[in-house]
């Protein structure tokens, strides 16, 4: 029995990379600000929980779209920094 949910739409490649890289753009800024206020020293766990965080704020931009952008820049505006 074939599917019919006919809501999943295919993205072109050249709007996945854009939204990946948005949403990667996002998460270094919202790094760069906790790392700019706090007196984190930054070794090599640091390091690759900041690039995990990343690549998850771009990943997950890229699965749902500008929505998940639009969110994140919600939730930064409301911080009040």
């Amino acid at each position: 029995m074939a599917s019919k949910d006919t809501d999943l739409k295919q993205r072109p490649v050249a709007q996945v990379v854009y939204l990946f890289f948005g949403g990667a753009a996002v998460g270094i800024s919202m790094l760069l600000i906790l790392y700019s206020f706090s007196l984190v020293e930054l070794n090599l766990l640091n390091v690759g929980i900041a690039t995990l965080m990343i690549i998850l704020c771009g990943s997950l931009s890229s699965i749902f779209g500008i929505r998940f952008i639009d969110k994140l820049m919600d939730m930064l505006g409301a911080s009040g920094l």
